[in-house]
């Protein structure tokens, strides 16, 4: 970098050529020319300040930005850094292909341009923005191009130029060129001034450079030049033998003829030929490296040689793995072997000698003299008196460039020279020494190759610059733009072969005492004498002319830019509709570019195909695109002299075609992104109706549709239960009664007799409601003795109930759950208007009706005092006073008093009776333990009781009658839910001890029941609301159930029962994240201070710096054999190119080996299904009017969280793989022209959890949910009861969370009456006051779930919704088939109803043979005459051959031109697969446990079981595509790996890893392209049968039925439960990434451990769960399990 000359910048002043300079700058366009270190940097950096005015307003609202051009990497950063440091502007950025620039869009590139005022770039990305439109030439106020010299032939700086053509004079932008050479390359003295003049013709700029060359060369370059001659080394014997052989070889190589790597398949004619692919190229490329071998023995000598041939022989090895012919890898095989050979004769010809010496007697003179030449430089040589000194005259310490011609030789002089080191430490000890070879990055390639070695170079650049190193050995990459420290010694190992590179190198010897020596074959002395004369006769040259000359410098004439600049081009641009020019220097790059954003797999480059053919003595160029693309007509060029003008043209005519077929994005022309897609676009908008326009999304809120969104949805109650308009006059309601029968036997214990006894009695309970109720199915409840069957009698009676009379109802019915079952929360007051449901007594003479006498007679409970004196001594105890009532102790001290129904008088026995051994007497073991005495008669008779359960949530079994639970689990189960175990022994009370209520027992005993009873109605009643509602929109389902019909009782799913009891006391252990064992280190361990200079403090932080800009740990980097020639071994050399072949985001260990996980030992043979059906009900299901049970749509609508014997989960399933289905058909048919991309990016939101959510919240699903455990003493809702109004408001206003509630009180007056007395009001108010000054907010994403129903609402998190959704279009699956699930999505809106998605189930789609384009006998052609041989392995026989072509055509199989490839029917086949499975594994394999049926679905439904099916039937064999030998064994180590097992498909090979889950092609097991040709060919055959889908499954069954009963029996384990199972793995997932690439993707990271170190690795997947598998394989895969 060129800024000041080394001066510190902090006291840097200004010379007064640089004002000069600038003051010419800033009135017209300059290209300054100065020697390297005089300053170029400042003077740009004084123009930017100078127009800096232009760049104050905001982007977009006129104002500019600034280019500052570079042409290295390296160089954009340091210069960003200068110019932030040093230039008054707002924002300076950086950019190059490194930061992924080249897939922004225009939104991105605006973003950037509001941000920075000032931009730096690599010159060929500003291109690219002007080409695409994102930039226009009058947006720019000034351009800085540094090495402008550059802007020669095709040069991005030249092409940037010729874009000023468009743009008008007085608009155009100020241009400043910077340069130390002015030519870019050998130029003859005559030349010079033209080659000047074109230089300021293509910047439309003058010259100008200093008046006085005296004045800058005191800052600039100037060291000692010294020209250093050796002799050729004459050859040895063995050099002689060595070259020979490799001479032999040469000749051997020029004979092999190799195949095209990718032949295309197309018929040419006899005069074409394909060019896609030149083979002779391979050849010519081994020929030139065995001549660089034979040059190395020559000038190195045979030392050196042998590290040069070995350092082929590691490339030749490289390339063998990458040969992609047999051809070729043979081809590479014996010229290892005749290297070896080679290498061999010339080690044997060394091996009597050792050491140093060896290394000087078998070295050339060159490199001795370059061994001389640093060996000056050592300490002990130059600090010694009297030593004379060639070179090193100022006897500085060495600080060194060593340049060369080629990459290769920079590689062997490094090898040799540690050799020298290491024998030689000595006289070498000093040298540190590393080499540089590149810094450029591709960024179309996904490898780390470019990136390891960029690291490499910026590791050792700052070892130079911070002097661990003084010594560096490079090519041309670092004689300019790299920021290099002064040098005391430049070398140029090979001389300067043209004038740019003799001044720049030579500019790199910056120092006053810096030496420039050129090492020159003797041979060569005259012929570089001459050229070195006239370098310095061209640098004399410039400056005669040049200096001082620069007023008199002519600026370029407006035709000298037309005709030297605009006018050269042969082939004229093409100029779209919007002013944008391509032209067809970018058309080849942007023609490949569209090549690779066509689909394609990990192992396949897809490319057009070239074909070459003569016209009138010109080349013509024919482009045919890749299938995927719709242009399928050969494209034509226009006939040149020139191929590459022939090639330009034809890929501006293809370039031009994809534009106008929208191929390419109207206004950028680039590419549109395959999977891209336009939601805004009507067409695409339409299918999203639920879709809000805009939903604000708060700053650290979750995503919408996610788990962790909860939200507030107000409670839905039902309409039934909605109050009478008005309470003043008489309301006539509805009488319903409950009935209660036992499902068990009488007990024979006299206790729970009892009990049963008061349950089959006729007294009991009913509910009146405004409205009449509808049919409700009965249910069970769980009571201590055994299950209830609980139905409800609805409508028994109409009751007339005037205002006062109501007021009786509403005080009994408070007086329940408040008195009785103590559940009614004091700040809740009567409402009315809603959730009606108002319990009263019930009683049967001889009809059933309501017990008035007790309304009235009962008021409030007797409390737990302590009876009067009088009352005991008064007391008396008789069967028929206290039998069957209710008793509570006085005496204990539980806050929560047990109440105990007596169910027996012992008249036998009295306070006296014989108690235990310990205790004699009742009466003494009262008086011991309680400190109580009888006070009233000693002969009263005792009480048989029984406790009745503190337990109301009636609505689960009792863990101690499920045997599959553990007696452990029993009792804890028992403890969480209040699950009382009755006493071992009878339970014996004193009556004079005992409070006895008046309430009557038989009704205590069953109001015990009446939450669980009001809780089951409720939601009972929501479920059929939304019934109706349904049938209504939908049209479908009776609206009443028809008279005479009961709807199915509610059954209990046992597994789901246990898992909610379970999931009450079971919490996941939590994961350690750190082995304590195999890495025993305490992360928060505090670690000593570590005191160092800041310079080095410093140097430290660059160092981390450069690995974190790497995305691999460096301790997975492997041995750099090209720092190690002499010791790499074949072992060395396969990890290090599995490493740097990897792709760049992925990690993972780089010595992994591909091996399939162990079996398990107890996995069974594979028998045969025990019966064979292929039948599934649910797709001859039709359309019942009755519609889905009630007990199904309430199962629908229960989350997994509310722990009840049943929930949504298997339906949700169902209705999961059924929209799927159904989104995929509707979409493929729907958007015939969308790539496979494009259609699974809409199908990901169209069935993702947020639509799925917005179509649920449309009809308030979050309000009508069951989502919460029903926990009667913590959130019970009193029918009729709210909170007040003026409270749920302020609630609402304020966002505070419902617990404001707790601490607010009302009396039992405002409680019946709902109005607030001034009292409560004011109470209410003081709540208000201090909840504002302390209040709890609640967000809205983040909502409290717990007494939200007092305000009339409830938390749900979006996901909860969204499985909802899919679980009610389950249900309707169920009960009417495939058009019954659709009417439910067409009333959701999921799906449009507008769009009749019925019509699409046997819609015909119509191909090249129903259109007549082709016939049967064509496709068979194209097919290779397979088609009959496909068709008897699937048993099916095709109606239309062309569908079974589109599904076996690769993306690479360009010879097909009647169809696409198989992407869109692989997307079909996918979705229709999943649906298929599991409808049938629903069906039959009911018994299942929660979870373990999409545990079996993703067992069969995975691209591995897919895959297996593929290679089982031999399939992929028929695959058409073209030569693609990596593709080819990828797929055959997986067939090798199914052969080894006989096919079988178990548990192991389900662990193997997808292509999907991995972004390294190397681990891949299982490529993707197998498992889509099963998918493919499902859907080729759904589409061939008109839609039958049983005729599919028919097809599918026969191959998959034997693993689809194996796994049913034995559920494979998923990966993810397989790694927390693994011992001292300590997974620990991370948080999930969603990638911006379209579709979007997820990916999870995993971090395990193995012996002592940790490994972090990637999954991908569609979704988290998909992606936390992916990442559990892989990990699973490093453990070696």
């Amino acid at each position: 970098m060129d800024l000041e000359g080394g001066e510190d910048e902090n006291n840097f002043r200004p010379r007064p050529y640089q004002n000069q300079l600038e003051e010419i700058a800033t009135m017209k366009n300059t290209l300054i020319h100065l020697p390297t270190g005089s300053g170029k940097t400042y003077i740009a950096i004084r123009l930017i300040e100078r127009f800096k005015h232009q760049l104050q307003k905001p982007w977009g609202q006129g104002g500019k930005r600034t280019f500052f051009l570079v042409n290295t990497v390296p160089l954009a950063k340091q210069q960003q850094k200068v110019i932030r440091n040093r230039c008054p502007v707002q924002g300076v950025g950086a950019y190059t292909s490194e930061n992924g620039v080249d897939y922004w869009d225009k939104a991105k590139w605006d973003e950037e341009m509001s941000q920075h005022q000032v931009v730096v770039m690599t010159s060929q990305i500003l291109n690219d923005m002007l080409t695409h439109g994102y930039i226009n030439i009058r947006d720019i106020n000034l351009i800085i191009f540094d090495e402008c010299h550059h802007a020669v032939d095709d040069h991005p700086m030249r092409v940037i130029m010729k874009k000023f053509e468009s743009c008008p004079p007085s608009e155009q932008p100020r241009v400043l060129g910077l340069t130390a050479t002015l030519l870019n390359g050998n130029v003859k003295l005559n030349k010079v001034n033209d080659t000047l003049r074109d230089l300021e013709t293509t910047f439309h700029a003058t010259i100008a450079t200093v008046n006085d060359l005296g004045e800058v060369l005191t800052y600039s370059t100037n060291p000692v030049e010294l020209v250093v001659h050796y002799k050729s080394p004459p050859r040895t014997e063995a050099a002689n033998v060595a070259i020979e052989i490799l001479t032999e070889l040469q000749d051997l190589v020029l004979d092999v003829k190799l195949p095209v790597a990718k032949p295309m398949d197309v018929k040419l004619k006899k005069w074409q030929k394909d060019i896609s692919s030149d083979p002779k190229k391979i050849v010519k490329s081994v020929k030139n490296m065995i001549a660089s071998m034979i040059f190395h023995i020559d000038e190195m000598g045979v030392f050196g040689g042998s590290i040069a041939i070995v350092a082929y022989i590691i490339l030749f090895e490289r390339l063998k793995r990458r040969a992609v012919t047999a051809e070729e890898e043979t081809l590479y095989k014996f010229t290892i072997i005749h290297s070896t050979w080679a290498r061999m004769v010339l080690l044997e010809s060394m091996q009597d000698d050792t050491g140093y010496m060896k290394i000087l007697k078998h070295s050339s003179e060159q490199i001795i003299k370059l061994l001389n030449i640093l060996k000056e430089y050592n300490p002990a040589v130059f600090t010694a008196p009297g030593v004379e000194l060639v070179v090193n005259k100022k006897r500085k310490p060495l600080s060194a460039i060593i340049f060369t011609q080629q990459r290769f030789t920079s590689k062997v002089l490094y090898n040799i020279l540690k050799e020298v080191k290491e024998v030689n430490p000595k006289d070498f000890g000093f040298l540190k020494h590393d080499f540089v070879v590149g810094f450029n990055v591709n960024p179309f390639n996904n490898t780390r190759e470019e990136h390891y070695t960029k690291k490499l170079s910026q590791q050792a650049l700052l070892k130079f610059a911070n002097k661990d190193l003084n010594c560096l050995i490079s090519t041309s990459v670092i004689e300019e733009g790299v920021d290099i420290p002064q040098c005391l010694l430049v070398v140029r190992y090979d001389p300067p072969l043209e004038y740019r590179s003799y001044i720049q190198s030579k500019g790199r010897a910056r120092s006053q005492d810096a030496n420039y020596i050129m090492l020159v074959n003797e041979q060569n002395r005259e012929k570089f004498k001459g050229q070195f004369i006239k370098f310095q006769q061209t640098e004399q040259y410039i400056h005669s002319i040049l200096v001082g000359n620069t007023d008199d410098r002519v600026a370029p004439t407006e035709d000298d830019i037309q005709e030297t600049l605009y006018e050269e081009d042969d082939i004229p641009p093409y100029i779209t509709e919007y002013g944008n020019h391509l032209s067809s220097l970018s058309a080849i790059s942007l023609l490949n570019r569209y090549c690779s954003s066509l689909p394609r797999d990990k192992f396949t480059l897809i490319t057009a195909m070239w074909i070459l053919e003569k016209r009138l003595d010109k080349n013509l160029i024919t482009i045919m695109m890749p299938i995927a693309c719709p242009v399928k007509e050969p494209i034509e060029g226009t006939p040149y002299d020139l191929l590459k003008t022939a090639k330009r043209s034809a890929a501006l005519n293809a370039c031009i075609q994809l534009h106008k077929r929208g191929e390419l994005d109207p206004v950028t022309l680039l590419p549109k992104q395959y999977a891209k897609v336009d939601f805004d676009i009507p067409e695409v908008k339409n299918c999203f109706p639920n879709w809000p326009a805009y939903e604000y999304e708060e700053e650290g809120a979750p995503k919408p549709g996610t788990k962790r969104y909860v939200r507030k949805h107000k409670k839905q109650f039902p309409v039934y239960l909605r109050g009478p308009k008005s309470w003043k006059n008489e309301n006539r309601f509805s009488l319903h009664l409950v009935h209660l029968k036992p499902a068990f036997p009488r007990p024979t214990d006299s206790r729970e007799a009892a009990l049963y006894d008061l349950l089959t009695r006729s007294e009991g309970f009913g509910f009146l409601t405004a409205c009449p109720l509808p049919p409700l199915c009965k249910f069970p409840l769980f009571l201590t003795i055994g299950e209830v069957i609980t139905s409800i009698q609805v409508n028994y009676a109409v009751v007339s109930v005037v205002p006062k009379l109501f007021n009786l109802v509403k005080q009994f019915h408070y007086f329940i759950f408040n008195e009785v079952l103590d559940v009614a929360k004091e700040f809740v007051v009567f409402d009315g208007t809603e959730n009606g449901l108002y319990v009263v007594p019930i009683k049967k003479k001889p009809d059933y009706d309501i017990d008035w006498e007790t309304i009235q007679r009962f008021k409030e409970i007797r409390g737990p005092q302590i009876p009067s004196l009088e009352e005991r001594m008064s007391l008396n105890v008789s069967t028929e006073e206290y039998q069957y009532t209710v008793v509570t102790p006085w005496y204990r001290g539980e806050i929560c008093r047990d109440r105990y129904i007596v169910s027996n008088v012992l008249e036998h026995m009295t306070p006296m009776s014989h108690f235990s051994e310990a205790f004699p007497t009742f009466e003494m073991y009262y008086q011991t333990k309680y400190n109580v005495e009888i006070l009233g008669c000693k002969h009263q008779p005792l009480l048989e009781v029984r406790n009745i359960s503190s337990r109301m949530n009636c609505l689960m079994p009792r863990a101690a009658t499920i045997n599959t639970l553990s007696d452990k689990h029993k009792k804890m189960i028992s403890l969480a839910i209040g699950d009382d175990k009755p006493k071992g022994f009878a339970e014996i009370f004193v009556p004079e001890f005992c409070i006895k209520q008046e309430f009557p027992g038989v009704l205590w005993y069953k109001a015990m029941m009446l939450p669980s009873i009001v809780h089951r109605i409720t939601h009972l009643l929501i479920a059929d609301d939304l019934r109706r509602e349904i049938a209504k929109g939908a049209q479908y389902g009776e609206h009443n159930l028809p008279r005479g019909e009961e709807w199915l009782p509610i059954q209990v799913n046992l597994p789901v029962a246990v898992n909610s009891m379970l999931a009450q006391v079971d919490n996941p252990p939590p994961i350690d994240t750190i082995d304590r064992i195999n890495n025993p280190i305490d992360q928060f361990a505090k670690r000593p201070h570590n005191i160092v200079s800041m310079k080095e403090s410093v140097y430290q932080l660059q160092k981390k710096k450069i690995n974190k800009e790497y995305p691999w740990d460096e301790q997975q980097e492997p041995l750099d054999i090209e720092r190690n020639l002499s010791t790499a071994t074949v072992m060395d050399i396969e990890c290090y190119d599995t490493f740097v072949t990897a792709s760049l985001k992925e990690e993972t260990n780089p010595s992994l080996t591909v091996k399939s996980p162990q079996r398990q030992p107890n996995t069974p043979a594979l028998l045969p299904p025990d019966r064979y059906n292929d039948k599934i009900a649910l797709l001859s299901q039709t359309v019942k009017n009755r519609g889905p049970e009630l007990r199904d749509i309430l199962a629908a609508l229960t989350t997994i969280n509310s722990h009840d014997t049943f929930n949504l989960e298997r339906l949700e399933t169902l209705g999961d793989a059924f929209l799927k289905f159904s989104a995929s058909l509707y979409l493929f048919h729907k958007f015939s022209t969308l790539n496979e991309g494009q259609l699974t990016n809409i199908k990901g939101r169209l069935i993702g959890n947020r639509n799925l959510y917005y179509a649920g919240a449309r009809v308030n699903l979050g309000g009508r949910m069951k989502a919460e455990q029903f926990q009667p003493r913590d959130d019970f809702l009193v029918p009729g009861f709210f909170a007040p109004d003026t409270v749920i408001e302020f609630i609402d206003m304020l966002k505070v969370r419902p617990s404001y509630l707790i601490g607010l009180s009302f009396p039992l007056e405002d409680v019946l009456s709902g109005k607030l007395s001034k009292h409560s009001l004011e109470e209410v108010k003081l709540k208000h006051q201090d909840c504002a000054e302390l209040r709890d907010i609640e967000t809205n994403y983040n909502v409290q779930h717990s007494m939200q129903c007092y305000v009339r609402a409830q938390a749900v998190s979006d996901k909860d919704v969204a499985d909802c959704v899919e679980a009610l279009i389950g249900t309707y699956l169920l009960s009417g088939g495939v058009l019954g699930a659709i009417k439910v999505m067409e009333w959701f809106k999921i799906i449009p109803a507008k769009d009749n998605f019925a019509q699409y189930l046997k819609k015909r789609v119509s191909t090249v043979v129903t259109e007549k384009r082709a016939t049967p006998e064509d496709v068979d052609r194209i097919m290779n005459y397979n088609r009959v041989d496909v068709e008897k392995i699937l048993n099916y026989k095709f109606k239309d051959p062309s569908f079974l072509l589109e599904a076996l055509s690769h993306p690479s199989y360009i010879r097909n031109r009647y169809t696409g490839s198989y992407e869109r029917l692989e997307f079909l086949g996918d979705a229709i697969l999943d649906f298929l499975i599991t409808s049938h594994i629903f069906e039959n394999c009911g018994d299942l446990k929660p979870g373990d049926l999409t545990d079996l679905r993703s067992a069969l439904v995975n691209n591995v079981t897919f895959a297996s099916y593929v290679v089982k039937l031999g399939l992929h064999k028929y695959l058409c595509t073209q030569l693609n030998p990596t593709l080819e064994n990828a797929m055959m180590n997986f067939v090798e790996h199914q052969q080894q097992r006989d096919h079988e498909i178990v548990e192991d090979v389900l662990y193997l890893i997808e292509e999907e889950e991995c972004q390294i092609a190397e681990y891949v097991d299982v490529p993707k392209v197998l498992s889509d040709i099963f998918e493919s060919l499902t859907g080729a055959i759904y589409l061939d049968s008109g839609g039958d889908i049983q005729a599919v499954w028919n097809v599918v069954y026969k191959i998959m039925s034997r693993e689809i009963s194996h796994f049913s029996m034995q559920i494979p384990k998923q990966p993810v439960r397989v790694l927390y199972e693994t011992i001292h793995a300590c997974p620990s997932f991370g948080e999930p990434q969603t990638t911006k690439k379209e579709p979007p993707k997820v990916m999870i990271p995993v971090t395990i451990s193995k012996q002592g170190r940790q490994h972090t690795v990637y999954g991908v997947g569609s979704n988290k769960s998909q992606a936390k598998r992916a990442a559990a394989k892989l990990a699973l895969k490093i453990l070696g399990l």
